[in-house]
């Protein structure tokens, strides 16, 4: 998805002249005399008006053009007239909340309705929708999946079995779920720090750093023994579970995994790899004296950092409240295990969008084209989404380079966060790692993998039923 950053700004204009011909009164347009030519490699196909529609846990007002006034959202007005001019169709989008979408498919699908042409929902909701059987292998479809328009993170983690269920593309790019690192540029300086930049590049900005810095930048000014108050300086602070998932993966970490040879999901995280990242893990944290969970919310997270309060803080992409902070700050990808690990990783959130195709849906000729045609005019919203955080947004002009080069499409997903509700197998090894490294599990996670390992693997066998599951 990176190339999403280097189209042209023409794209931009175009969007901008467009919208202020249309009127942008906030309602669906009427197609009117405007006029749209396919953009190079496309070849549109006449779909006679079908209704292309959309069940989302959020995002509704943008399918139906009923968001206008910003850069990204009258791009959104355009690549929704582009696709129904050129394909002569009408998309339409309802909005759901993830709580109840569940309710809302599962009764349809087994009427044998088909719901909705896809069904947009957050990675930790998804799972109940494949525990339940009711998506279709995407591979079924008439879609190049190898398109630069969709995710390959997503479809490599989530492919199983030899099949796909999971989807992830343009319309709803992960970037923004994506962890990375928030730095106060007062505090690296009086540290005498070295370049951050010229760190990164060189593919030196590594957990050994992250915890070499963040023990020279913490402080525990109130004399209590431990950082442990908002007069302290923390050396990182993060959203304790989140951040345990995110920081596992930018090490290379995984869960689960599809075997090479066969497809079947096999555990992942049994491995000496494994049990160093979660080590390193567990001895900044219990051991350092440099972390810091200051409320079950991010209010006093952003508050803490923005007043001074932390080296280092870490969450997604685009955190508010950031915009008005007194010192300077700027962003680093999550550090890599080490410098062999061959590019910078990171964890996408498990509250970031994924979509599917229900088993149900007999239009898949229909929902194939526009699927392509819908992923391909995408492509414009993340090349205008960031620009516009340059101007409103990043404090440091290299801020966006650094998430242009190392952040965009360096996340990570894993089976755990998406399968999280189908059973307690996909949530043991998750669970554990955040006992061991925020809890009092201890620091042996190699033993408890060593305990329970049969016990996932039969687990995860009779749930996809693979044929030895009674072995």
């Amino acid at each position: 998805m990176k190339a999403f950053l280097t189209r042209g700004v023409a794209l931009l204009l175009a969007v901008l002249m467009i919208v202020t011909a249309c009127g942008c009164n906030g309602k669906k347009h009427d197609r009117g005399d405007d006029t749209f030519e396919p953009l190079p490699g496309e070849v549109p196909v006449d779909l006679e008006g079908y209704e292309f529609t959309v069940m989302c846990h959020g995002g509704a007002d943008n399918w139906n053009q009923e968001t206008s006034g910003t850069p990204y959202a009258d791009a959104w007005i355009q690549l929704v007239d582009e696709v129904e001019y050129l394909y002569n169709c009408d998309i339409t989008a309802t909005a759901v909340g993830w709580q109840d979408m569940f309710n809302v498919v599962q009764p349809e699908i087994a009427a044998g309705g088909k719901c909705a042409d896809i069904i947009i929902s957050p990675e930790h909701a998804y799972g109940a929708f494949l525990g339940a059987n009711l998506m279709l292998d995407l591979n079924e479809m008439d879609v190049n999946w190898d398109n630069e328009w969709w995710n390959q993170s997503i479809r490599k983690t989530t492919t199983y079995n030899n099949k796909s269920y999971v989807g992830g593309g343009s319309f709803i790019f992960d970037t923004r779920a994506t962890w990375l690192c928030y730095v106060n540029r007062a505090i690296w300086d009086q540290n005498g720090f070295e370049d951050p930049y010229e760190l990164v590049d060189s593919g030196k900005w590594t957990y050994d750093k992250f915890r070499e810095y963040a023990i020279a930048a913490a402080k525990d000014n109130d004399g209590s023994g431990k950082l442990d108050s908002s007069e302290d300086v923390y050396g990182v602070i993060a959203a304790n579970g989140d951040f345990c998932d995110a920081w596992f993966q930018a090490m290379g970490g995984h869960f689960f995994k599809a075997d090479e040879e066969d497809g079947k999901v096999v555990l992942a995280c049994n491995t000496t790899r494994t049990y160093e990242i979660v080590e390193k893990m567990y001895n900044m944290i219990q051991k350092d004296n440099v972390y810091g969970f200051l409320g079950l919310g991010e209010v006093e997270h952003v508050q803490q950092f923005t007043s001074g309060g932390a080296l280092f803080y870490c969450y997604t992409v685009g955190k508010d409240g950031l915009q008005d902070m007194e010192d300077d700050w700027f962003v680093l990808p999550m550090p890599k295990f080490d410098e062999a690990q061959e590019e910078y990783l990171s964890g996408v959130d498990h509250n970031a969008s994924v979509f599917g195709v229900t088993n149900t849906n007999e239009d898949l000729h229909e929902v194939s084209i526009l699927l392509e045609a819908i992923g391909r005019h995408a492509m414009i919203l993340e090349q205008i989404f960031w620009p516009d955080y340059k101007d409103t947004y990043w404090r440091d002009p290299e801020s966006e380079r650094i998430v242009s080069e190392y952040v965009v499409g360096h996340g990570q997903h894993d089976l755990a966060l998406i399968m999280a509700n189908c059973g307690a197998a996909f949530q043991a090894p998750r669970s554990r790692l955040f006992g061991t490294v925020f809890g009092t599990s201890g620091p042996d996670f190699s033993s408890y993998i060593d305990t329970v390992e049969d016990a996932i693997e039969m687990q995860i066998q009779d749930f996809f039923e693979y044929e030895d599951a009674a072995e």
